[in-house]
């Protein structure tokens, strides 16, 4: 999979405010989520090493907390720092910072390989579409960060799949039409991350009329689903075993 040059991961308006400092020194918050920061490598941050252990102060807009990260990747000009434990204050900061306002202005393409193009933002929101119109869409879900949520129309006209899967289950995840190890949730629970996501694609900023068009079919999909009786959910059950092997993008 390529990345398209000189393209960021988030859109700056949304983290413009945002920094994490090291003792003394600062840099730039580049994109956060529940389980990991990515950081501009500046001064002391460009120092770091793999594995290393460090306490940093973080600053999303008015949100400021502390928390301990681990160093787990490194990149031209950024640092991605790992959580490996968030206490519930925390978790507060980042569930007020995460809106799905935030989210939605954050999504950008990111790269394109043949017939897919990948969208990514905020909170490790994903979008997948390919060229037979089958659309993938999910986020880390706020309340359980080893999971994501997930909704997924295979074919133009067909059935919106809803529900939560692992986030390991779905680093696997090797297509948009593979199968998916869903976790189906309740009817309260499936029309309450609709809505979410909803939100989150009214949010969308498309720049071209492609991109504006696939986000009137989604919230077109999503709106026919919440409101209309001629229209069901497909819940899948949960499927044993593992998917195959991934073709994914490092973010």
């Amino acid at each position: 999979m390529q990345t398209i040059p000189g393209r960021v991961l988030v859109n700056p308006v949304s983290i413009q405010k945002c920094w994490v400092k090291n003792g003394e020194a600062a840099t730039r918050v580049l994109d956060v989520s529940y389980i990991r920061a990515v950081v501009e490598s500046e001064g002391a941050f460009a120092l770091m090493q793999e594995g290393q252990v460090v306490v940093l102060d973080f600053e999303l807009e008015r949100s400021k907390f502390t928390l301990d990260a681990t160093v787990k990747g490194q990149g031209d000009g950024w640092v991605r720092l790992d959580f490996s434990r968030l206490v519930p204050s925390v978790r507060a900061h980042l569930r007020s910072f995460l809106s799905p306002r935030k989210i939605g202005e954050s999504i950008i393409q990111d790269w394109k390989d043949g017939g897919i193009r990948h969208f990514h933002g905020l909170n490790e929101s994903e979008l997948w579409v390919d060229d037979s119109d089958a659309v993938l869409f999910t986020y880390l879900d706020q309340e359980d960060p080893t999971s994501q949520f997930l909704i997924r129309v295979k074919e133009a006209r067909g059935p919106l799949s809803v529900g939560k899967i692992r986030r390991q289950d779905y680093m696997e995840l090797s297509a948009i039409h593979g199968d998916l190890a869903l976790q189906p949730l309740n009817d309260k629970e499936t029309y309450r991350k609709l809505g979410e996501c909803r939100d989150i694609v009214t949010n969308f900023r498309p720049s071209v009329s492609a991109d504006y068009a696939l986000k009137q079919r989604m919230l077109k999909i999503i709106s026919e689903t919440l409101y209309s009786t001629s229209r069901r959910v497909e819940m899948l059950p949960p499927r044993p075993g593992t998917t195959p092997a991934p073709v994914r993008a490092e973010s």
